[in-house]
């Protein structure tokens, strides 16, 4: 056939390219040797003529009863206790073995062999490719040689990277598909049940062996005649058709089933996933089916009350009575339809162990935490809310892109702009929308170019970055990045004030910051403090300013609105030499919004102002909240307690109300704060 003709050929090129490799002495050894095979019965034509053997078995008369489940784990359940019985009757449980068992099992094998106590050795294969140690290698190409704790996975790891280059692209995809198919070392127990291969292992007299799973194409397996080399074709290589591996595998099953002296037989008719049916062999070899296996509940209280539960439920929902619910139900008292939602903790050592080191603490973080310790939990403990590139994200990050970048020399905006468009491939909708988004920003350029007019900080720094270790036990730094920092230097001092670009609405009050709420900016003031990168900072306004937000269409002059939308809002300082080099229209601000300032009666009573007394205090206060919280998160508090602050809850937007299942007594309420004497200091 053609498609053996191009094997072949394809043959003669690995072979002509030195790809394939021969021992030309190994015919030579088996010479003189005498072959045995053992317990090997789907050996294929060529292997029997290399090792001139042939798989031949005599079937035998199977006298066992077949026991019928209607679920995978209600067969489990039945070894379980057939096990115990066993053990009981001073059986050795050494001697004990589950066969035919594939990984559908594991789990349900391991959760109920855990409710009767007895030890099982599961044959699971984990990848050490989702193992922390290398994930922190792929990461930061360290390994820790020092754990012997990490010895066996280490060994696996550094077997698998002395073959490739990580820093080549290629060669690390192969590098991470050797990891994936590399497996963790299973620690095998001493006296435990064992799951073993019914066709490559010798049973003796005195074992006892559990075949589970007798279902049809499972027990004897199916062919079909689907393979790449078909029936056909198999007539000129050395290969078995279909029909006769089916008749061979159907006697090797009869004649190894047949040869196990202490023999349990059963199979199921569901799995979550899956319907079975019964093996044809049951009704080929007329064995005995036993369907009404009565369970005793006599080996496991926790099973019992698991099924206690379970029966509750179909009576409750579906008005099903099960012959055991009365005895269970006078047996056992659960505290069945309650639920507590509390959360009951972590161990702490174990928490701190598995934490990705360093531990980043960032303004988000530290508000997440404030408004609800478990929300912080579930966000970056378990890391279940997965980050999704909205547009609206897209185009506030494209925003402070170009604003970081427009006070360059050689500054296109057509340019950066289309290059970053070149990271989201957008819908037509997303690029009509576009047209007016780029003209609002090239408009705030503009106006940032004619406020930039007003001050004297003319030195600025984007996107800033401040990282500060907070000296905890172990490794915590504290995170942020500062959208604009404006400058102004002296011979001997330098002047900060911040700017934090926002969408939306801007909400300026810092007074919740009593109870760690609303901390951006002081946050901010906390970064520039504590770096080592600025020498005694001076500080002379925290502010927000918006860069996306609806037009104010219902104003009778658009122009005088967006001026205004444009302007600063926050907290300046109270000192007026300052004040003026930051603002030189502060009298009546161009610049910051609801400046104003008379000789004859000072500032405007709306203006927000801030004393070097309270600065202090505020950053003061900012750490200590920062230490405080940082302690609390590595002692692993986090329990279920949602903020209530006026109008703001916790609760409004979270997406985690399906895992908490919070409840009116886990608010806690807090008190409206007017002014900032909790820091210390006057307003």
């Amino acid at each position: 056939s053609n498609k053996l003709n191009f094997l072949k050929d394809l043959k003669i090129e690995l072979i002509n390219n030195k790809l394939l490799k021969f021992n030309n002495y190994f015919n030579n050894y088996l010479k003189d040797k005498e072959i045995v095979v053992k317990n090997y019965y789907d050996l294929d034509l060529y292997e029997e003529k290399v090792l001139n053997y042939k798989v031949e078995t005599t079937p035998n008369i199977i006298d066992k009863e077949v026991y019928e489940f209607n679920t995978l784990e209600e067969e489990v359940n039945y070894v379980c206790i057939k096990i115990v019985e066993l053990i009981n009757n001073g059986i050795d449980i050494n001697k004990i073995s589950l066969c035919n068992v594939d990984s559908d099992y594991f789990y349900t094998i391991k959760r109920l062999f855990s409710y009767y106590n007895i030890p099982v050795n599961i044959p699971f294969k984990n990848s050490i490719y989702s193992t922390k140690i290398v994930k922190d290698y792929l990461d930061n190409s360290i390994i820790d040689l020092d754990d012997l704790e990490k010895y066996d996975i280490n060994k696996k790891l550094v077997n698998c990277i002395s073959r490739f280059n990580r820093e080549d692209s290629i060669e690390r995809e192969i590098l991470i598909d050797n990891l994936k198919n590399t497996y963790i070392t299973n620690k095998k127990l001493v006296n435990a049940v064992n799951i073993k291969n019914l066709f490559k292992e010798e049973f003796n007299d005195d074992e006892y062996i559990f075949v589970l799973g007798f279902n049809q194409d499972k027990l004897p397996k199916n062919y079909k005649d689907i393979e790449y080399i078909n029936d056909k074709e198999k007539c000129e290589v050395d290969m078995y058709t279909t029909d006769y591996l089916n008749k061979r595998d159907k006697d090797i099953t009869i004649s190894v089933l047949s040869s196990i002296k202490n023999l349990y037989l059963s199979y199921k008719l569901s799995s979550p996933f899956e319907t079975y049916y019964r093996s044809s062999l049951i009704d080929e070899l007329n064995l005995k089916v036993i369907k009404d296996y009565k369970n005793e509940f006599r080996y496991s209280n926790i099973y019992n009350k698991l099924i206690l539960g379970e029966m509750l439920d179909k009576y409750n929902l579906y008005g099903e009575k099960d012959k055991s619910l009365d005895k269970l139900y006078n047996t056992y008292n659960i505290p069945y339809n309650t639920y507590d939602n509390k959360f009951t903790g972590i161990n702490n050592d174990t928490y701190l162990t598995n934490l990705a080191y360093p531990l980043n603490i960032s303004y988000t973080s530290l508000n997440r935490y404030n408004e609800c310790a478990f929300k912080y939990y579930l966000t970056y403990v378990l890391k279940l809310d997965d980050y999704e590139s909205t547009f609206p994200a897209f185009i506030g990050s494209l925003y402070h892109e170009i604003l970081s970048l427009y006070r360059k020399t050689n500054f296109d905006l057509d340019t950066e702009f289309n290059k970053y468009l070149e990271k989201r491939e957008l819908s037509l909708k997303e690029k009509l929308l576009l047209v007016r988004i780029k003209k609002d920003l090239i408009k705030f350029i503009e106006v940032l170019k004619k406020q930039n007019l007003l001050t004297e900080y003319k030195d600025e720094l984007y996107e800033e970055r401040i990282e500060i270790d907070l000296g905890k036990k172990v490794s915590v730094q504290f995170v942020g990045s500062i959208d604009k920092i404006m400058c102004y230097k002296n011979i001997e001092d330098t002047y900060f004030s911040i700017v934090d670009y926002k969408t939306g609405n801007i909400d300026t009050h810092i007074e919740p910051m009593k109870y760690g709420l609303h901390m951006q900016l002081p946050v901010y003031l906390y970064l520039i403090n504590y770096s080592r990168r600025f020498t005694s900072p001076i500080f002379t306004g925290i502010y927000y300013q918006n860069i996306l937000f609806n037009y104010p269409t219902w104003s009778k002059d658009l122009e005088k609105e967006l001026k205004d939308r444009y302007l600063l809002k926050g907290y300046s300082t109270d000192d007026i030499s300052l004040l003026e080099k930051f603002d030189s229209t502060y009298k009546n601000s161009e610049l910051i919004k609801s400046m104003k300032y008379s000789d004859e009666k000072g500032f405007d009573r709306f203006t927000k102002l801030i004393d070097n007394d309270t600065m202090y205090n505020l950053i003061k206060f900012t750490k200590n909240e920062i230490d405080t919280k940082t302690d609390e998160i590595l002692k692993a508090n986090f329990s279920i307690n949602p903020k209530i602050y006026e109008k703001e809850n916790a609760c409004m937007y979270c997406t985690f109300k399906d895992i908490c299942f919070m409840k009116d007594k886990d608010y806690k309420y807090l008190n409206k704060v007017d002014n900032l004497d909790f820091l210390g200091g006057d307003m």
